[in-house]
């Protein structure tokens, strides 16, 4: 029994697996994959003790199932259904269960309550003696990705807690001190431990291996469209530029009324927003006619459809200023939102004209090639395959 599912994952092995000859193969392809799991052993204990009872004489047989990757109510599931396809082909009086550790006891009250069990075994893995031997055990349990987010992430959480704990009160000490060098150097203990219980917190998810996919992933992205993620990043950067400047705007700005301030940036971002996004469909416009040598119209109307929405949006902005300060301008608005309706309705307009002539263009087509059939076909309504 494999909770966890190492004979899947590592080994390839599709379980349940039924028989002493299928299990010894199932044992032989994980034992290549990982000779040093302890998985392996309780196998070969799953086979050992099924031979003595036969030889016993009991009617004995054996059979290997598996859990999932995913620890939990989905390994369980996935070792009852097992268990109940083993017992549907076996049809055993009572089973013993062969585990390798105290992970594999969650699973044996499931499993009693569908079947009758007459004994447990665990099997225990004879290791080295010595401080050499333990770390060798620990570093390989470490490599398992599984193994490391389960046994370091609440370590890696209990130390960066504890550190917050005294790092914090410590941190406003010295920051209400007036942030002396002498207060902060006080706090470069608390200050390791934390950087400590980040630095497992981290290796427990496997951050490094994330940081070099996202940068192969980047890479890829850059190289295969290269023009589009240009204009993406010069749009991001106008973006948050346009930001950074209406911050220190309103920054400087003195005013009580929060409402206000709130809506002085909406209003300031309005435009920089729309200019950002035309920057992004630029790039986009040029990637696809670099390969495709075409101009997308629904691209362009997109971009007009957004400059309408952009009007409306700074004319509301600013007529709600005008009534909630002195600072709005009122007829300025009503102009934008007259301006952004009536764009709207001209590029509405004209959309449909242009699909209405291409529509009409294949119909007047359909026509031509109709016409050109016997007056006996046309009466039936027959028209010619092809063209």
């Amino acid at each position: 029994m494999d909770r966890d599912d190492d004979y899947g994952v590592k080994g390839k092995v599709n379980t349940p697996v039924i028989g002493v000859q299928n299990c010894l193969d199932a044992a032989t392809a994980f034992g290549i994959a990982d000779p040093e799991d302890s998985d392996l052993n309780a196998l070969y204990a799953a086979v050992s003790t099924c031979l003595e009872l036969q030889e016993a004489g009991h009617d004995a047989n054996v059979a290997l199932i598996c859990g999932d990757e995913k620890v939990g109510y989905r390994s369980d599931l996935a070792l009852v259904a097992q268990l109940e396809e083993v017992m549907d082909e076996v049809q055993p009086d009572s089973v013993v269960l062969v585990g390798d550790g105290a992970e594999d006891e969650y699973i044996y009250p499931i499993i009693s309550s569908r079947a009758n069990v007459d004994s447990v075994r665990k099997v225990y893995v004879k290791q080295a003696p010595g401080m050499e031997g333990t770390f060798y055990i620990v570093s390989r349990m470490l490599s398992e990705p599984n193994k490391r987010k389960r046994f370091l992430l609440p370590i890696g959480l209990i130390i960066t807690v504890i550190a917050l704990i005294f790092l914090l009160p410590g941190l406003y000490v010295a920051w209400s001190e007036g942030g002396e060098a002498r207060s902060y150097a006080a706090l470069t203990g608390n200050l390791t431990v934390l950087v400590i219980g980040i630095s497992i917190i981290l290796y427990a998810y496997n951050a490094l291996d994330k940081v070099t996919r996202f940068r192969s992933y980047v890479k890829g992205v850059m190289t295969s469209q290269s023009i589009k993620f240009i204009f993406t990043t010069i749009a991001i950067m106008v973006f948050f530029l346009c930001m950074l400047v209406t911050y220190y705007d309103v920054e400087s700005t003195y005013s009580v009324n929060f409402l206000h301030l709130v809506l002085y940036v909406l209003s300031s971002l309005v435009w920089p927003t729309t200019i950002s996004i035309f920057i992004y469909l630029m790039g986009l416009v040029i990637q696809n006619f670099g390969k495709e040598r075409t101009v997308s119209g629904n691209t362009v109307v997109s971009f007009l459809n957004l400059v309408c929405i952009s009007l409306v949006a700074s004319g509301i902005l600013d007529i709600v200023i005008q009534y909630t300060s002195t600072d709005g301008e009122l007829t300025l608005g009503i102009i934008e939102i007259v301006a952004g309706v009536v764009g709207s309705i001209v590029i509405a307009f004209f959309t449909n004209r242009l699909k209405a002539q291409s529509q009409g263009g294949e119909a007047d087509e359909v026509s031509r090639v109709g016409a050109d059939l016997p007056p006996h076909l046309r009466r039936h309504g027959l028209r010619p395959i092809g063209g």
